[in-house]
């Protein structure tokens, strides 16, 4: 797992258990001070930029599904919603999105 902090948020890269090549992006986050001003949109391309850079081929994320503003970061930089899923733990639906990174998914 790698850790990533700019001066507008952070997020963690590990590579999926058995499958190396495909990266799980999570963690993702900007601080409530800075949301709205478009950091978001800037920290999704530093991660997919670290993601390509540590030689992934494809990467994986969830968001919840009412997080609108982490989806439309999501859709706006290429990633595609794969699947959603009640999650028990947090008691509401939960989406699974994919990014190819080389841009074939």
């Amino acid at each position: 797992m790698t850790r990533h902090a700019t001066k507008y948020g952070a997020y963690e890269i590990t590579p999926l258990p058995g499958q190396p090549q495909v990266a799980v992006c999570h963690g993702f986050m900007v601080p409530t001070s800075l949301r709205g001003n478009g950091y978001g949109h800037r920290l999704k391309q530093d991660q997919i930029g670290a993601v390509a850079a540590q030689m992934h081929d494809f990467a994986i994320c969830t968001v919840a599904a009412g997080n609108a503003a982490q989806k439309k970061i999501l859709a706006t930089a290429g990633w595609v919603k794969l699947a959603e899923f009640f999650n028990t733990r947090s008691n509401e639906m939960t989406e699974l999105w994919g990014f190819g990174v080389k841009g074939d998914e």
